[in-house]
Parts: C-alpha cells; sequence; structure tokens
C-alpha cells in the first residue's frame, strides 16, 4: 500500500467512527495487540470451542487495562449451568465490564441448558445484571447450517434482548444494504456494525469465508480479486470502506460503525491501516 493509500485508510476511519476489532484467543495475543492497535479501540474477544468462555473472560479483563473497550463473546452452548452464568455475569461485574457479545456457538451439543443464543439472552434477562451493552449476530447471506428464514425470524427475536447487531463477514457492500433496507422495513431497530475483513492473505480469507457460508460475497471477492489483478497481493477492505462511508450518515441506515475480523493479523493491520 502507498503512503497516499495510507493516509486514505486513515481518513476513511475517522469518517467512519468507532471501528471494533474482533481477536481470537491465541498465545502471545495480548501483547501483540498492544503493540498494533491503538489504546482508544473496542476489542471484541471470541469464545473458542477449545479454550472455554473461562479463557475469554480472562483475556478481556487482561486487555481492558490497555484499551478503552473490550467485550467478551459468550457462547450459549459453553455455559454450563444456571450457576456458571451468574458467576460470569459476576466476574464481568466485578472488573467493570459492561458488554457482552452473545453467540450459539460451535458447540454440537450444549454443555448445559442453553442451546442457542435465543435461549441465552432470556436467561440473562432474568438475572440481576450490569450490562450496559448485549450484542447478537446477524447473516446477511445465511448461515451454513440454518436456513434465512429462521435466521431472520431469530434475529427479530433477540433484538427484543439486545442493545445492537453485527453482520457476518461480506464483501459486497449493495447485497449488505440490500439486506439492512429489507431488515428495517420488516421492524428491525437495532444500531447495526458492519462486519468487514481486515488485510489478510488470501488463501486464509478463501477458506474462513467458505466456513461461515458466505457464497456470493465468496463469489463476488473472487471475481473482483481477478479483475483487479490483486489476488496474489492480499486483500485490504479500503475499497469496501469507500463504499461504506458514503452510507454511515444515512439516519435510516442506523449504522453505529464498521467490526474488523482480524483473523488475529494484527502485524499487517498495523502496517496497512496506518495505526
Amino acid at each position: 500500500m502507498t503512503i497516499i493509500e495510507q493516509q486514505s485508510a486513515a481518513s476513511l476511519f475517522e469518517q467512519i467512527g468507532e471501528v471494533r476489532f474482533e481477536l481470537i484467543p491465541a498465545k502471545n495475543i495480548i501483547e501483540r495487540a498492544v503493540y498494533s492497535l491503538p489504546s482508544h479501540a473496542t476489542l471484541t474477544i471470541t469464545c473458542s470451542p477449545t479454550k472455554g468462555i473461562d479463557t475469554t473472560i480472562d483475556m478481556a479483563i487482561t486487555m481492558a487495562k490497555n484499551f478503552t473497550r473490550v467485550v467478551p463473546h459468550i457462547a450459549a452452548r459453553m455455559v454450563k449451568s444456571k450457576n456458571h452464568l451468574t458467576d460470569v455475569l459476576h466476574t464481568l461485574k466485578s472488573y467493570h465490564l459492561d458488554e457482552i457479545f452473545v453467540v450459539g456457538g460451535d458447540y454440537q451439543n450444549p454443555l448445559g441448558p442453553y442451546h442457542n443464543g435465543y435461549d441465552l439472552l432470556k436467561a440473562i434477562s432474568k438475572q440481576d445484571h450490569h450490562l450496559r451493552h448485549i450484542g447478537i449476530p446477524a447473516y446477511p447471506e445465511g448461515h451454513p447450517n440454518v436456513d434465512q428464514h429462521t435466521l431472520d425470524q431469530d434475529l427479530m427475536k433477540k433484538s427484543a434482548f439486545a442493545t445492537y447487531t453485527v453482520t457476518q463477514m461480506c464483501f459486497d457492500f449493495e447485497q449488505i444494504f440490500s439486506w439492512l433496507k429489507n431488515q428495517r422495513d420488516a421492524g428491525l431497530t437495532l444500531p447495526v456494525y458492519l462486519g468487514i475483513p481486515g488485510p489478510v492473505r488470501i488463501d486464509k480469507l478463501l477458506r474462513v469465508a467458505s466456513r461461515i457460508g458466505v457464497t456470493d460475497s465468496l463469489r463476488f471477492l473472487r471475481k473482483n480479486l481477478r479483475l483487479s489483478g490483486k489476488l496474489l497481493r492480499g486483500y485490504d477492505a479500503l475499497t469496501l470502506l469507500t463504499n461504506y462511508t458514503a452510507h454511515l450518515n444515512d439516519i435510516n441506515n442506523n449504522v453505529s460503525g464498521l467490526h474488523a475480523y482480524t483473523f488475529n493479523e494484527l502485524d499487517t493491520i498495523k502496517k496497512k491501516w496506518a495505526f
């Protein structure tokens, strides 16, 4: 990326407002985040099936010492019991973490009584919690294991317990805003964070995109990478960011900012997005 492009990326982020960075629990990720990301950033920490909820919470607590806002993901199928949920909420309160992101989780068989995000959201609403913000996922391009009609119904049900939603990683901005208009027409009022991929190697991006089921975006990405000659250079969402900025101030869209899926490629993000 040229210096001009770096300046453009910095300028775009100033226009966009809040940009959240999603991290995966991994070795040395805390030190790498402190080195690569600005202290005013909002970080979200995923809930790894192999490491569990406690690892996510421990990492969030540690990172909160260095960053303005840290948001742990809580996977419903990994909460073992009502008492476990109470303990999780108490721990977060003790460390003044007042925001979570609720997902169903990748466990096929739940460890406790919560089979999906809706179950967990209902249980949280009955607890004496301190949470100010609760996020939920949205799937403009569907989910490999759930049909779109069910996803849309679930989003509306869960929205009663949430304060915002985050879209899956997508590459086609026209499809995103078409989906968003349909959701607004259907009555969804939650603020939305638009999910974007961070700068990442193409092989990793294509592999992850295939796994999470964003098939339309995948075709769009492959076509445009071939046309632009960038297939071997890696992917950078600068064009996508440019397209998004024109829509972010439209009050009808109610977009709060962007959610960057980093794949833990923090050195690349620091270099290409000029933090």
